[in-house]
């Protein structure tokens, strides 16, 4: 009785053999599908770069076509903004303006009143 509580017909050198033989056959097996989704991936980002020239071309040539249309005046124009955002109201002076608003709009009601009768 065995190890394990079987026996084998085979010595275990030659078990310990066909093992490492079958570990090989799946690890070629392995590498092979590893080596396609490689070869996969680089197909795809290669693609992708592809992509980002032809983005590149398009947005040269709508630059080139909105330059013909607007007489070079699109390109006199500030490639970006620089000033600075204005300054919000503290919503203190929001709320005041919204009651002013509300009597301006009752004022015209009582007059918009006033001319019907």
């Amino acid at each position: 009785m065995g190890l394990f509580g079987k026996t084998h017909d085979k010595p275990p050198k030659d078990l310990v053999n066909e093992w490492s033989l079958k570990i090989r056959k799946e690890m070629r097996v392995i590498d092979r599908q590893i080596r396609g989704e490689k070869k996969s991936f680089k197909d795809t980002f290669e693609s992708m770069e592809d992509d980002d020239e032809m983005e590149e071309a398009a947005e040269a040539e709508v630059d080139k076509i909105l330059f013909e249309i607007t007489a070079g005046a699109l390109g006199k124009a500030p490639s970006k903004v620089t000033d600075a955002l204005p300054e919000m109201e503290p919503p203190a002076a929001a709320a005041a303006s919204e009651d002013e608003s509300e009597e301006d709009i009752e004022e015209m009601h009582s007059r918009l009143a006033a001319l019907r009768s």
